[in-house]
């Protein structure tokens, strides 16, 4: 099983995003790159190449291939801060 954090907040967010849209699930896509990777978080569809894990009540969707980046994430969210609302952040 995955390690994402999350508080209610960010619960709420990601339900209403859901909620106005047809997907069932949340992507969690990270961008390689120098150093710490970046994280975009949208609302998707299950692909043939994507595993889902249900945590807290959100089934979110990545890349096989990314397990091991996705791993260990917190998300945050505050639409007056963040870039679409979501910060997404690798902990320890």
């Amino acid at each position: 099983m995955l390690n994402i954090k999350f508080d209610e907040k960010v619960k709420e967010a990601l339900l209403k995003l859901l909620k106005d849209t047809s997907a069932d699930y949340v992507r969690i896509k990270p961008f390689r790159g120098c150093g710490k990777p970046a994280y975009q978080i949208s609302i998707s569809f299950k692909g043939k190449k994507d595993d889902v894990e249900k945590i807290n009540d959100i089934n979110f969707v990545f890349s096989k291939e990314d397990r091991e980046i996705i791993d260990n994430i917190e998300i945050r969210y505050d639409k007056d801060i963040y870039n679409d609302g979501f910060y997404v952040r690798k902990i320890l």
